[in-house]
């Protein structure tokens, strides 16, 4: 069951990316019943995209959305002998960059909280603290979309299909929504 979850964070991140039918599935909480359509759904948006950008130019980079935080996520938990699936931490990762994105670009409250419920029904929680927010900026710095760039790079949402690829954040505004992560999944 664990990697069935695992594997759903993607489809997740279509469904926000592009799909609104694809997320009301998720939102109606119909998996079991729904997993073929939510495959072939989340399947052909990926398709789409690396089709169009076969060279993560312009819109691959959407296919970013949520990895920024989880892979340092990801990093952290692996260094700190907890290790996780990357699904589970791209879905962690997917909280704290929709609430930017709430902040940054309006993505709607609503649905801020409809997926953040959907998260952690399914996913729980990573647990650190602020004292752990240093080491996890600084994986973010390093990660390979970001080092190259000298500052850290987000996909955002405005609304679903409404993709802001090529974003950034303050070292501030990534440790306020370390801060929104903690307090929002408890």
């Amino acid at each position: 069951r664990r990697h069935y979850i695992n594997g759903l964070a993607e489809a997740v991140k279509a469904s926000l990316l592009a799909d609104p039918e694809l997320f009301a599935i998720f939102e109606k909480g119909d998996i079991d019943a729904q997993i073929g359509e939510i495959i072939c759904r989340s399947l052909r948006f990926k398709k789409g995209i690396v089709e169009q950008d076969e060279t993560e130019h312009g819109m691959r980079k959407a296919l970013n959305f949520g990895h920024t935080i989880g892979h340092a996520f990801e990093s952290f938990a692996l260094e700190t002998e907890h290790p996780v699936l990357h699904g589970y931490a791209v879905a962690w990762g997917m909280v704290c960059e929709l609430y930017y994105s709430h902040l940054k670009v309006g993505f709607p409250k609503d649905k801020l909280r409809q997926t953040i419920q959907f998260i952690k029904e399914h996913y729980g929680k990573l647990d650190f603290s602020c004292k752990d927010y240093d080491r996890l900026y600084e994986f973010m710095k390093h990660d390979k979309k970001n080092a190259s760039l000298g500052n850290v790079n987000f996909t955002l949402l405005g609304e679903i299909g409404d993709v802001h690829i090529n974003q950034t954040a303050t070292q501030d505004e990534i440790y306020d929504m370390f801060d929104f992560y903690s307090e929002t999944m408890g």
